[in-house]
Protein backbone atom coordinates (compact mmCIF):
# COMPACT_ATOMS: atom_id res chain seq x y z
CA UNK A 1 0.00 0.00 0.00
CA UNK A 2 2.85 2.51 0.88
CA UNK A 3 4.10 1.88 -2.49
CA UNK A 4 1.19 2.22 -4.44
CA UNK A 5 0.69 5.99 -2.52
CA UNK A 6 3.88 6.70 -3.00
CA UNK A 7 3.82 6.23 -6.69
CA UNK A 8 0.35 8.02 -6.93
CA UNK A 9 1.74 10.93 -4.58
CA UNK A 10 1.96 14.25 -6.13
CA UNK A 11 1.89 17.80 -5.55
CA UNK A 12 0.20 20.60 -7.64
CA UNK A 13 1.40 24.06 -7.47
CA UNK A 14 -0.96 26.63 -9.25
CA UNK A 15 0.18 30.14 -10.20
CA UNK A 16 -1.69 32.60 -12.47
CA UNK A 17 0.74 31.48 -15.51
CA UNK A 18 1.25 27.56 -14.96
CA UNK A 19 0.44 24.37 -13.10
CA UNK A 20 3.40 23.11 -11.45
CA UNK A 21 3.44 18.89 -11.11
CA UNK A 22 5.98 17.47 -8.42
CA UNK A 23 6.12 13.63 -8.33
CA UNK A 24 8.62 13.16 -6.01
CA UNK A 25 8.75 9.33 -5.29
CA UNK A 26 9.12 9.26 -9.55
CA UNK A 27 11.68 12.47 -9.12
CA UNK A 28 9.53 14.12 -11.83
CA UNK A 29 8.62 17.70 -12.35
CA UNK A 30 6.47 19.18 -14.89
CA UNK A 31 5.30 22.54 -16.19
CA UNK A 32 2.19 23.79 -17.88
CA UNK A 33 1.80 26.74 -18.73
CA UNK A 34 -1.68 28.21 -19.56
CA UNK A 35 -0.45 29.97 -22.64
CA UNK A 36 0.95 26.26 -24.06
CA UNK A 37 -2.21 24.12 -23.34
CA UNK A 38 -2.63 22.17 -26.55
CA UNK A 39 -5.53 20.00 -24.96
CA UNK A 40 -8.01 19.53 -21.88
CA UNK A 41 -10.09 16.51 -21.58
CA UNK A 42 -11.93 14.32 -19.24
CA UNK A 43 -12.20 10.74 -18.62
CA UNK A 44 -13.65 8.43 -16.18
CA UNK A 45 -10.75 6.47 -14.32
CA UNK A 46 -12.49 2.55 -13.71
CA UNK A 47 -11.04 1.20 -10.67
CA UNK A 48 -13.57 -1.88 -10.44
CA UNK A 49 -13.04 -1.92 -6.73
CA UNK A 50 -13.88 1.11 -5.30
CA UNK A 51 -15.55 3.17 -7.89
CA UNK A 52 -15.07 5.67 -10.81
CA UNK A 53 -13.34 8.51 -10.37
CA UNK A 54 -13.19 11.59 -12.82
CA UNK A 55 -9.76 12.42 -14.27
CA UNK A 56 -8.81 15.80 -16.08
CA UNK A 57 -6.05 14.98 -18.64
CA UNK A 58 -3.96 17.89 -19.11
CA UNK A 59 -1.22 18.16 -22.51
CA UNK A 60 0.69 21.13 -23.51
CA UNK A 61 1.72 21.37 -26.65
CA UNK A 62 5.25 19.64 -26.83
CA UNK A 63 2.70 16.52 -25.95
CA UNK A 64 3.98 16.54 -22.16
CA UNK A 65 0.35 15.03 -20.30
CA UNK A 66 -0.87 14.87 -16.83
CA UNK A 67 -4.10 13.93 -14.92
CA UNK A 68 -5.81 15.27 -11.68
CA UNK A 69 -8.58 12.81 -10.21
CA UNK A 70 -10.55 13.31 -7.32
CA UNK A 71 -9.23 10.11 -6.17
CA UNK A 72 -6.42 11.97 -5.80
CA UNK A 73 -7.41 15.59 -4.53
CA UNK A 74 -10.66 15.85 -2.81
CA UNK A 75 -10.39 19.49 -3.68
CA UNK A 76 -10.63 18.26 -7.22
CA UNK A 77 -13.46 20.14 -8.19
CA UNK A 78 -11.92 23.53 -7.10
CA UNK A 79 -8.81 22.66 -8.88
CA UNK A 80 -10.74 21.98 -11.83
CA UNK A 81 -12.52 25.33 -11.89
CA UNK A 82 -8.97 26.95 -11.23
CA UNK A 83 -7.50 25.50 -14.32
CA UNK A 84 -10.78 25.98 -16.64
CA UNK A 85 -10.90 29.47 -15.65
CA UNK A 86 -7.33 30.45 -16.67
CA UNK A 87 -7.07 28.51 -19.71
CA UNK A 88 -8.27 30.05 -23.57
CA UNK A 89 -9.09 26.38 -25.14
CA UNK A 90 -12.34 25.39 -26.31
CA UNK A 91 -13.32 23.00 -24.23
CA UNK A 92 -15.79 19.92 -24.81
CA UNK A 93 -18.07 20.68 -21.65
CA UNK A 94 -20.69 18.18 -22.90
CA UNK A 95 -17.79 15.55 -22.49
CA UNK A 96 -17.13 16.64 -18.85
CA UNK A 97 -21.03 16.45 -17.90
CA UNK A 98 -21.32 12.89 -19.30
CA UNK A 99 -18.32 11.73 -17.35
CA UNK A 100 -19.64 13.15 -14.07
CA UNK A 101 -23.21 11.58 -15.20
CA UNK A 102 -21.55 7.88 -15.85
CA UNK A 103 -19.46 8.30 -12.59
CA UNK A 104 -22.73 9.37 -10.77
CA UNK A 105 -24.66 6.45 -12.15
CA UNK A 106 -21.50 3.97 -11.88
CA UNK A 107 -20.81 4.93 -7.86
CA UNK A 108 -24.78 5.47 -6.53
CA UNK A 109 -25.09 1.84 -6.27
CA UNK A 110 -21.72 1.09 -4.85
CA UNK A 111 -22.13 3.50 -2.25
CA UNK A 112 -25.86 2.50 -1.56
CA UNK A 113 -24.31 -0.87 -0.74
CA UNK A 114 -21.70 -0.25 1.37
CA UNK A 115 -24.51 2.22 3.94
CA UNK A 116 -26.53 -0.81 4.18
CA UNK A 117 -23.34 -2.69 5.30
CA UNK A 118 -22.71 -0.05 7.72
CA UNK A 119 -25.95 0.22 8.87
CA UNK A 120 -26.15 -4.11 9.32
CA UNK A 121 -22.97 -3.92 11.65
CA UNK A 122 -23.11 -1.17 13.27
CA UNK A 123 -26.45 -2.55 14.69
CA UNK A 124 -24.56 -5.82 15.07
CA UNK A 125 -21.79 -4.40 17.03
CA UNK A 126 -24.72 -2.42 19.08
CA UNK A 127 -26.79 -5.62 20.52
CA UNK A 128 -26.07 -7.93 22.59
CA UNK A 129 -22.45 -7.06 23.31
CA UNK A 130 -20.98 -4.85 26.01
CA UNK A 131 -20.02 -1.56 25.57
CA UNK A 132 -16.29 -0.99 25.53
CA UNK A 133 -14.02 2.09 24.57
CA UNK A 134 -13.22 0.12 21.29
CA UNK A 135 -16.87 -0.99 20.45
CA UNK A 136 -18.03 2.42 20.95
CA UNK A 137 -15.31 4.04 18.93
CA UNK A 138 -15.95 2.02 16.18
CA UNK A 139 -19.44 3.04 16.26
CA UNK A 140 -18.85 6.55 16.11
CA UNK A 141 -16.62 6.25 13.18
CA UNK A 142 -19.28 3.74 11.37
CA UNK A 143 -22.00 6.87 11.88
CA UNK A 144 -19.21 9.62 10.43
CA UNK A 145 -18.48 7.17 7.63
CA UNK A 146 -21.80 6.60 6.60
CA UNK A 147 -23.17 10.12 7.23
CA UNK A 148 -20.24 10.53 4.66
CA UNK A 149 -21.58 8.17 2.27
CA UNK A 150 -25.07 9.84 2.23
CA UNK A 151 -24.08 12.85 1.39
CA UNK A 152 -22.30 11.35 -1.25
CA UNK A 153 -25.40 9.26 -2.36
CA UNK A 154 -27.05 13.03 -1.88
CA UNK A 155 -25.03 14.36 -4.78
CA UNK A 156 -24.89 11.79 -7.01
CA UNK A 157 -28.36 11.75 -7.18
CA UNK A 158 -28.93 15.39 -7.80
CA UNK A 159 -26.15 15.09 -10.45
CA UNK A 160 -28.33 12.39 -12.70
CA UNK A 161 -31.59 14.82 -11.40
CA UNK A 162 -29.96 17.47 -12.95
CA UNK A 163 -28.54 15.18 -16.30
CA UNK A 164 -32.48 14.22 -16.69
CA UNK A 165 -33.64 17.92 -16.47
CA UNK A 166 -31.13 18.90 -19.14
CA UNK A 167 -31.72 16.03 -21.49
CA UNK A 168 -35.36 16.78 -20.64
CA UNK A 169 -35.02 20.73 -21.72
CA UNK A 170 -32.87 20.03 -25.14
CA UNK A 171 -35.58 17.94 -26.30
CA UNK A 172 -38.35 20.47 -25.93
CA UNK A 173 -36.37 23.13 -27.54
CA UNK A 174 -35.55 21.10 -30.48
CA UNK A 175 -37.65 21.88 -33.64
CA UNK A 176 -39.58 19.06 -35.34
CA UNK A 177 -38.35 17.40 -38.36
Amino acid sequence: MVGLLSYRFKIVLLTEEEIKVIIPFRLLFQEFKFSDLAKIKWDLWGTYRTGDYRKLIITNSSGLQTNISDLEFINYDSLEKWILERTSLELNLERKLNVELQQAKMNRWLNLFIIVVFIFFFFLLSSGQKDNNINIGVRIAMVFITWRLIVRLVQYQQRINNNEQRRRSRKKNQPLT
